[in-house]
């Protein structure tokens, strides 16, 4: 099966030219705005293929398209083939505007669009003001699930940085750590709405917020004078909330060791993946963060068949199992948008609108997920796994969920 560039080990960004762009559909997918039935759906990805955040886009689009083909090699949904076409948005926020228009004029029936809040807004904003229905791959900030944001269209096929930092805040207090300190990544929405609802769950539980940095983030990371006053703390936290992605968090998390902070690190699911382990290298250890699921570069976790069953497919249309848990998230997003269409009356922008807003459970490789609702655009229930990384390698560290997101008067229609 054809897909998306793989990505290179470490921090290298992926290189376009590695296959080209996938196109599955170039034919218009003749729904309208009338309500009649076609008879496949059209989905336009908008996804980077280079450029920086081609490492959060490239897996989950290839477990997409595996998704797809297995779907359609079951009959498709309804009898309704899936076709994609795909451009590559080369992690370029007027590059996705651009592609999001082009993919619509060629009569997509739902556009995907690309991990992160800040890249995807351009190509929801299209889709919006078309009536056509956007969902990112896994965009993390909650403004991309907030129906007032960018429109009553957007969707994110993410449990969010909310839930992410909430979950970290309260592994970390149920573990027995009551203080802390956060190093926060300034460079995307993600990073910093991760860090405002760590700290807010964490103070919630009772625990105590000792001190707070802040560092550019970005490809080019320095946080030697940060690392050096967290060092210079006369007493030092229980743990270091680094509220980050890669390569940037990882390259933090090596400049505290080499800096001699010794603490424990807690992070949200962008530093998840093989990547962490090759930047931060044999000083890879007391390092904890939140992920969709533990697998492939990870020990200690129960299998499960369908998780297996997974990463076997994935392995086989792809040469190489997944780097990350991310890739997971791509897969679950069309099962999501599967059975949205299996309900909806119509193809038409509202009708499959309304009919995401109502998906309820999904089943997936790793349980029943919920999705969506007419308020929360993104994942609403799912636990996040905690991954330990100790003398270089990844292990399962447990689950879990949190009951409440702290509401932070920003206007999360997600939050309690």
């Amino acid at each position: 099966m054809l897909g998306f560039a793989r990505p290179l080990s470490g921090s290298k960004a992926l290189v376009a030219a590695a296959i080209a762009p996938l196109v599955l559909a170039t034919a218009c997918s003749g729904s309208d705005d009338s309500g009649s039935d076609a008879d496949e759906i059209v989905i336009g990805f908008a996804l980077s293929q280079s450029g920086n955040m081609a490492p959060f886009d490239v897996e989950p689009g290839n477990a997409a398209l595996l998704r797809v083909k297995e779907i359609n090699d079951a009959g498709g949904i309804d009898g309704k083939k899936i076709k994609v076409i795909s451009k590559d948005v080369r992690s370029s926020p007027d590059t996705v505007g651009t592609a999001a228009t082009e993919l619509i004029s060629e009569g997509i029936d739902l556009l995907v669009t690309p991990c992160d809040f800040d890249l995807s807004a351009p190509g929801a904003t299209v889709a919006q003001s078309s009536g056509i229905p956007a969902v990112s791959i896994c965009a993390g900030d909650p403004k991309m699930a907030d129906t007032t944001t960018l429109g009553d269209y957007v969707f994110s096929a993410n449990a969010g940085s909310d839930v992410e930092g909430a979950s970290g805040a309260a592994w970390a207090f149920e573990k027995g750590w009551k203080t802390a300190y956060v190093l926060q990544d300034e460079s995307i929405e993600y990073t910093k709405s991760a860090g405002r609802y760590f700290t807010a769950k964490f103070e919630d539980l009772g625990g105590k917020i000792v001190g707070k940095d802040a560092f550019p983030g970005g490809d080019n990371v320095d946080i030697n004078s940060q690392a050096s006053r967290l060092k210079g703390l006369s007493t030092q936290p229980d743990f270091v909330y680094v509220a980050s992605w890669n390569p940037g968090g990882s390259t933090a998390i090596r400049q505290l060791r080499e800096a001699g902070v010794t603490i424990p690190v807690v992070a949200p699911a962008a530093l998840d993946g093989q990547a962490l382990l090759d930047i931060v290298g044999d000083k890879a250890s007391d390092i904890y963060y939140t992920a969709f699921a533990c697998y492939v570069y990870c020990s200690g976790a129960d299998s499960a068949d369908e998780l297996d069953a997974f990463v076997k497919a994935y392995e086989a249309d792809y040469g190489s199992k997944p780097a990350s848990s991310y890739a997971l998230l791509g897969y679950n997003m069309v099962t999501a948008i599967a059975d949205a269409v299996g309900d909806a009356k119509s193809l038409s922008g509202s009708d499959l609108k309304d009919a995401l807003e109502g998906d309820g459970s999904v089943s997936t490789p790793i349980g029943d997920v919920n999705y969506f609702s007419s308020s929360c655009h993104k994942i609403i229930d799912m636990p996040m796994t905690v991954v330990e990384v100790a003398n270089g390698a990844m292990t399962f560290a447990g689950q879990q969920r949190v009951d409440t997101i702290p509401d932070l008067g920003d206007g999360n229609a997600c939050a309690s």
